[in-house]
């Protein structure tokens, strides 16, 4: 099990600097304490830190929340973190919440390091205002993911390397605060951070990034006029349009986004770098998202196995989708249902991997197709269904898909929500999206209604055995909208408070 490490111990993390794709993988992968932030290089290689420091936020947690507790993915086996997520029976001690809560933290920790601690360098102050803006969108990235999983969390945006004992007056802040700072700190990214970078940088966040994050955030908070119109900056056409409205698109073909050979593409706006060859930054995405037990027989490397495809998502995909034979897949290993599985191939890495979950796959968090459809919830939601369709057509064109015409709000926001769970299905969308709309509660609690009376076959592996708990039919609480604190944090710090109902 993985051993608990509370955020008092995390907001004292030393910074070391690891490297990514944009990254010069010659350069020293740490930074003695007693050389931070003395020089630019130095600078430079905290940054980087920072960086490595968002790797295992999506490589190992992010998924489980987007995925797992949805109506997209499931794991099976009993004995695993995941499962409990698949079936709303996690509790404050699973090691899943633990990871998410100490690879969050840490990542701020070596940010608002930077930010404190790099005010005094001598160094270029272009550069340094960019690093600046690079931090303030990582932190407002983690403590989006942390607030919209925890509600109120501990709120930290200075450095407490020098006295760690100031960790323990740290309790859960309220999440309008946490919004609040937040979006400041897009804000603050937005105007400084450039609109694009040379190919030794790609993967920095740019100012396409923060606005497209920002529009995310008043998206979540409902206050949709503020999220279309910044929005429509990145949107040809679009009344706030600007300068940056033609610098990301939808890519022709829907499968060329994934493509390890294709990354940071047009269509990209922010995702997380990995990169194979056995230097420890690689991603696991190609071999977690697939069957256990398929060996080499779906990738050359043998696989660990983990979360799997729903039938219910699975079927939801036409023939007529361009997007199916990219995001569907069927295997099955002696015609049993203990060895029957939909998958993904998003992440498929058809070069041979260094070993196993050592993929060049990286993780996309923002892409032009979320802003599109963001953009038409937004107008949407502001009684404008007329006005949001030609931009979720945008999205069905490309799909192969006729254009929806002559749909009331009711109809539209029920379009876009299968649009955007086909769209973006294992991208880590889905359960936020369920949630941000209010439509979690219903959504999962027919689903489970549903399979929980359909045995398990080769043809509808695992749907039957796992919907369902003690016997009786899994369904979704008011509270399990959020997530449990994890254990160990309130008994390190008893002044954090545990979520209703857990």
């Amino acid at each position: 099990m993985k051993r608990y490490t509370p955020l008092i111990v995390l907001l004292t993390a030393l910074l070391a600097g690891c490297q990514e794709d944009f990254l010069s993988l010659t350069d020293p992968t740490k930074v003695s304490t007693t050389n931070l932030f003395t020089t630019s290089a130095n600078v430079t290689a905290a940054v980087n830190g920072v960086y490595s420091a968002l790797q295992p936020v999506y490589n190992n947690d992010y998924y489980i929340f987007g995925e797992l507790a949805s109506d997209n993915a499931y794991e099976s086996v009993a004995a695993n973190g995941h499962y409990f997520f698949s079936t709303f029976a996690v509790d404050a001690t699973n090691p899943n919440l633990q990871s998410m809560w100490t690879d969050t933290y840490k990542c701020i920790s070596r940010a608002n390091a930077v930010l404190d601690q790099a005010v005094a360098v001598s160094m270029d102050s272009t550069l340094k205002k960019r690093y600046f803006a690079e931090m303030k969108f990582i932190r407002a990235v983690n403590y989006f993911n942390l607030v919209r999983i925890w509600g109120d969390v501990p709120l930290v945006v200075k450095d407490l390397s020098a006295d760690y004992q100031d960790a323990y007056d740290y309790a859960r802040t309220p999440a309008a605060q946490v919004y609040a700072q937040i979006i400041q700190d897009l804000k603050d990214a937005e105007t400084v951070l450039p609109a694009t970078y040379s190919a030794t940088d790609l993967g920095r966040p740019t100012s396409l990034s923060a606005k497209a994050l920002l529009g995310k955030v008043y998206l979540t908070q409902k206050t949709y006029d503020l999220a279309a119109a910044k929005l429509g900056e990145l949107i040809p056409g679009a009344p706030t349009a600007g300068s940056l409205a033609n610098i990301s698109g939808l890519l022709p073909n829907f499968s060329d986004v994934f493509s390890p050979a294709n990354e940071m593409n047009k269509e990209i706006i922010f995702a997380i770098r990995f990169l194979s060859g056995g230097l420890g930054t690689g991603s696991s995405f190609a071999s977690v998202f697939l069957p256990g037990y398929s060996g080499t027989d779906i990738i050359k490397v043998g696989i660990s196995g983990g979360p799997t495809e729903r039938l219910d998502l699975f079927s939801a995909y036409s023939t007529a989708d361009k997007r199916t034979p990219i995001s569907t897949g069927y295997y099955t290993k002696g015609n049993s249902a203990a060895t029957s599985d939909y998958y993904t191939k998003k992440y498929i890495f058809t070069g041979p991997p260094f070993a196993r979950n050592d993929a060049d796959n990286d993780w996309i968090v923002l892409r032009y197709a979320d802003v599109l459809l963001m953009y038409a919830e937004a107008l949407n939601e502001q009684s404008s269904p007329t006005g949001a369709l030609p931009y979720i057509n945008q999205v069905r064109s490309r799909a192969g898909l006729p254009n929806l015409t002559g749909l009331s709000q009711a109809e539209l926001r029920l379009a876009i929500e299968n649009e955007r769970r086909l769209e973006f299905s294992f991208e880590g969308q889905r359960w936020f999206d369920l949630v941000r709309t209010n439509r979690l509660i219903p959504v999962m609690n027919a689903f489970y209604a549903k399979y929980s009376a359909i045995p398990s076959t080769a043809a509808v592996p695992n749907n039957g055995l796992f919907v369902n708990s003690g016997g009786s039919v899994v369904q979704v609480q008011p509270n399990q909208i959020l997530f449990p604190i994890p254990l160990a944090e309130i008994q390190y710090n008893p002044i954090l408070t545990q979520n209703t109902g857990y």
